[in-house]
């Protein structure tokens, strides 16, 4: 039955953020919350967010901005070490928490992110956009909806933002997971949870894709964070209680 659920959860969220742009992810990280620990749930999570943004990419390879990509890209590796070691020492039940009330803040609160979005003619400001993904992703694991604002600031179109944003997170969960796997993490040991996760999310990309172009991302928007509330809330009351 846990397999069912993340196989549909990773479809569906997959499919919301080929349209939206970001924020499934944080959806498909809070399900599988729920089955395992944290430092289980980050790495394993970002496998199978690395082929939902891999696909998404190349499905739009032809609308990315590479001219934010090179600056975003330089320090992502060594902040994600930086954020492994705070992640490694936080308390597992505390994660849950943190997570949750991440996951409410990016969705609530996105303009606390908006100083992140370049000025004209300083595409390099970046770098810093960068060196926040590559520490918070360890940590909080999905953070997509806490950078979309600077890629949908700094980009020329809806299609242009999603495209480019594809990459940006690809690389971000490369970073991540080659963090993790210096520190250890046995990929073998969680072999049909992400091979679910990833067939969910190749299909649910796909499909996404064929929309992206025809519904609105408002109305979806509305509907995922409604279940981020609600998922985040589960985490928190599960930690507390």
């Amino acid at each position: 039955m846990e397999l069912v659920v993340l196989l549909v959860a990773a479809l569906a969220t997959a499919a919301l953020t080929a349209v939206t742009g970001a924020g499934g992810g944080m959806i498909l990280l809070i399900v599988i919350l729920q089955f395992v620990d944290p430092l289980v749930a980050i790495p394993a999570h970002g496998i199978i967010q690395l082929f939902s943004n891999g696909t998404r990419a190349f499905t739009l390879r032809a609308d990315v901005d590479h001219r934010l990509l090179r600056p975003f890209l330089v320090p992502l590796l060594p902040f994600a070490a930086v954020g492994y070691l705070i992640a490694d020492a936080a308390p597992r039940s505390g994660g849950r928490a943190l997570i949750g009330l991440f996951a409410l803040l990016a969705v609530w609160l996105p303009a606390a992110t908006r100083w992140l979005a370049p000025t004209p003619g300083r595409g390099n400001r970046f770098a810093i956009v960068g060196a926040v993904a590559g520490l918070t992703n360890p940590i909080f694991g999905a953070v997509g909806p806490l950078l979309a604002p600077a890629f949908r600031t700094a980009t020329e179109s809806h299609v242009q933002f999603v495209a480019t944003m594809s990459v940006a997170q690809f690389t971000n969960h490369v970073a991540k997971f080659v963090v993790f796997a210096v520190a250890g993490f046995a990929l073998s040991d969680h072999v049909e949870l992400i091979a679910v996760g990833v067939v969910g999310v190749v299909a649910g990309t796909r499909l996404g894709a064929r929309w992206l172009r025809v519904l609105d991302p408002k109305t979806l928007t509305v509907l995922f964070r409604v279940a981020v509330t609600v998922g985040a809330g589960r985490l928190i009351v599960g930690a507390v209680v």
